[in-house]
This record gives C-alpha cells, sequence and structure tokens, in this order.
C-alpha cells in the first residue's frame, strides 16, 4: 500500500506542482470547448437573423390585381417583380439571385369568381430553390402561409357562413396541452451533449498524461530505476492508473460543472428557462452520476495506460491509444442521435453502456439493474486491464527500452 501511495504522489505531485501542465489539463479544453461551442451558436443565430431580415425577391406571373396590396395587408415583405424571361428566371432561381416563383393560371380571377360545381379547380403553382436558405425561407413564408390565408379569404367570398366548413379546430383554445416532466424535458436536452461530452474530454484529458507516465518514462530512461527500485512492479501500476484515474476523473468534474454552467453562453445567451433546460440534479443523480464518473475514469485510465506500456516513446504511444480515441468518439456522438429506448444488453457494451447510463440518469430513465450492469461492466473490465498491465510490467522484454 505504501509503494502504491508514493507513485500516485509522484505522478500526481508532477501534474498538480507544474502550473503549464495544470492549464492545459483543466483549463485549456474548458476554454476551447465554450469558445468553439458560443462560436457555433451565435454563428448559427446570426444565419437565422440574417435569414429573417433579407426581403426575398418574388417573381409573380399572371397575379390578380389585389394580390400584391393583398402580400402588404399580411406583413410579409418582399420585392415583388414580374416574370419576363421564363427560363432566365428558372436560372436565377437554382443561383439564389431570384428566392421565389409563383405561377397564378391566366384568367385566375374570373375562373375563382365565376366558379360553378364542377368546374376544374384552378392551381397556383410555386417554385423555389430548398438549398438556398433565402429561397426556402421566402416558399415558407409565402407559398405555404401567405397563400393559404389569400385561399382562405378567396373562399368567404365565395361561402356565406365559414363555420359551415369548419368541422372542429384542433388545440385553439388549449393552454393546458403540454404535459411533461419539466425536470425530465431537460435532462433529456442535457443528456444529449453531456454524455458525450464528457467521455470525449475525459478520455482526451487523461490521453495525454497517460501516455507519459509509462512510454514517457521509458523514453527519458526513468522506468529502469524505477523497476530496480524496492517498490513492486504490482504498486507501481497500482499507482500510476490511480494517479491518472484521480486526474482524469477531477478534469470531468470541471468539464462537466464549467459545461452545466456556460450552457446559456454556450447556446447563444438564453436562459436554462428559455431552453427548457432544469439544471436541478437531486442527491441520488449526483451521487450515481459521481461513481460512474470514478469508473469511467479507472476503465480510460486502464486502457491508455496499457496501451503505453506496448510503446517506447511518447509519440508511439500516441498513435497506439488514437483508433481507441476514435472509438469513444464514435461511440459518444452515437447516444446523440439514439431515440429508442436502449435494450438492456446494450448495458453489457463496454465504454457505450456508459454513454447510454449517463444519459439515463439525467433523464431519469436508467434502472438500478441497468446502472448496476453498467458499473460492474465497466470495474471489471478495467480490473482485468489492471491485471494485464502488471503482468506486462513483469516482463524484462515488454519494459525494455
Amino acid at each position: 500500500m505504501d509503494g502504491i501511495r508514493q507513485i500516485c504522489g509522484k505522478e500526481l505531485a508532477r501534474v498538480f506542482k507544474d502550473g503549464k501542465m495544470l492549464f492545459s489539463v483543466f483549463i485549456l479544453p474548458v476554454v476551447i470547448m465554450i469558445v468553439v461551442m458560443s462560436l457555433i451558436s451565435n454563428m448559427s443565430q446570426k444565419a437565422e437573423q440574417d435569414v429573417e431580415e433579407h426581403v426575398p425577391v418574388v417573381y409573380v406571373e399572371n397575379a390578380p390585381a389585389e394580390f400584391e396590396g393583398f402580400l402588404g395587408q399580411t406583413g410579409i415583405a418582399c420585392e415583388v417583380r414580374d416574370v419576363k424571361d421564363r427560363e432566365k428566371l428558372r436560372d436565377q432561381i437554382r443561383g439564389g439571385e431570384a428566392d421565389l416563383w409563383i405561377e397564378f393560371p391566366e384568367h385566375f380571377a374570373e375562373a375563382v369568381g365565376n366558379y360553378q360545381k364542377g368546374d376544374e379547380i384552378v392551381q397556383v403553382k410555386t417554385y423555389y430553390n430548398p438549398s438556398e436558405e433565402y429561397s426556402r425561407a421566402a416558399f415558407d413564408a409565402i407559398s405555404t402561409g401567405a397563400l393559404e390565408m389569400y385561399r382562405q379569404t378567396l373562399l368567404a367570398e365565395r361561402v356565406d357562413d365559414m363555420q359551415k366548413l369548419t368541422v372542429f379546430t384542433v388545440n385553439s383554445d388549449n393552454p393546458d396541452m403540454i404535459i411533461q416532466d419539466d425536470q425530465k424535458a431537460g435532462g433529456k436536452v442535457l443528456g444529449t451533449m453531456l454524455p458525450y461530452f464528457v467521455t470525449i474530454l475525459l478520455f482526451a484529458g487523461a490521453m495525454g498524461i497517460g501516455t507519459d507516465m509509462v512510454a514517457g518514462e521509458k523514453e527519458r530512461g526513468t522506468m529502469a530505476s524505477l523497476l530496480v527500485s524496492p517498490i513492486k512492479r504490482s504498486s507501481i501500476v497500482l499507482g500510476k492508473v490511480f494517479a491518472l484515474m484521480i486526474i482524469s476523473g477531477a478534469s470531468s468534474v470541471v468539464y462537466v460543472a464549467a459545461m452545466v454552467v456556460f450552457m446559456p453562453q454556450m447556446l447563444g445567451g438564453a436562459s436554462g428557462e428559455d431552453l427548457g433546460i432544469s439544471l436541478t440534479l437531486s442527491a441520488r443523480q449526483i451521487g450515481m452520476l459521481a461513481l460512474l464518473l470514478v469508473a469511467i475514469s479507472f476503465l480510460y485510465s486502464a486502457i491508455i495506460v496499457l496501451v503505453s506500456v506496448f510503446a517506447k516513446t511518447v509519440k508511439e504511444a500516441s498513435s497506439y491509444v488514437m483508433p481507441i480515441y476514435m472509438l469513444v468518439l464514435v461511440l459518444g456522438i452515437m447516444t446523440m442521435f439514439t431515440t429508442d429506448a436502449p435494450k438492456s444488453w446494450f448495458y453489457m457494451l463496454p465504454i457505450y453502456n456508459t454513454s447510454i447510463a449517463l444519459q439515463g440518469i439525467l433523464t431519469q430513465e436508467v434502472t438500478a439493474a441497468q446502472y448496476g450492469m453498467t458499473l460492474g461492466v465497466t470495474l471489471a473490465l478495467g480490473a482485468v486491464l489492471v491485471g494485464v498491465i502488471a503482468k506486462a510490467f513483469e516482463s524484462e522484454k515488454m519494459m525494455a527500452i
């Protein structure tokens, strides 16, 4: 036990007494995360604002006399132009120079006004470019919005009592139609992002330090003197793994806390209420998250140290760890796009089970059996890997420089 404490203390002191390393492990990733997320959110909001402020260029063909005035009454600002060259107009819409083309049939007003039962229903055609933001917005606002209002206006002129055409309405006066658990709803929003960032940042935080703990000491020549010291090699293994686990666990807590605190800023300055996010966690949820983060830190530390055992330099160790990091990245992304409830056997899959368990804790949907299975599999796999590392440390060939 003394040997484990000595090795663990040595590794922790190396990190926590080095200001540059503290900055690179605990502060820099948080700053990068906040800056990147804020930048993406702000750029997205500016793009949306730009689309909203854009005055769409709308070409109208064979329009009835009152249509342009009707558009003005709806409050939709647009620049209405006449169609002169249909082929040129198609090219303009394709190239983004024009946003929308509305084609009324000839003699539209007469056909609508003189309609008799059995007559053919006139058709208004619209053309737009869905790959252009301005064009798609114009289509949504005018083609599916203003034209529907215009249709209702003309229909009211034909029918004396519009109520006869209304069989029923849907939620026209139902302020209580939303029934949800706000805590669970907020957990779903956070549960989409947090598991991904926790697993990715936790692994990334441990990766640089972990590779240096073994491969770095081999490269510097200090591993040989450590192995001939009176400390058991198993104690050296456990000391390094526990030290890395503490560092990565602490970094994950910092990342999660920063993400929760700065979430409104990262999402464009909106408040939690605006986003429908509840940041309140019960004592039970906090305890489950803390215990699971410890288990994840233990597993990731064991993986990184094991990979470093097979490398002779930090560069070589980093190249070995990178495929595993990519796997963690993919498994983290998968949880962001799943809608179905995870099957029970998913909680037996290492790494992936921790992501869905984190998500389940935030949404309060994970069962005790699923959580226990995740925790057991994660800790058991970490213990097996530590055993493999201990065996590797006993091999002179493996630890040779």
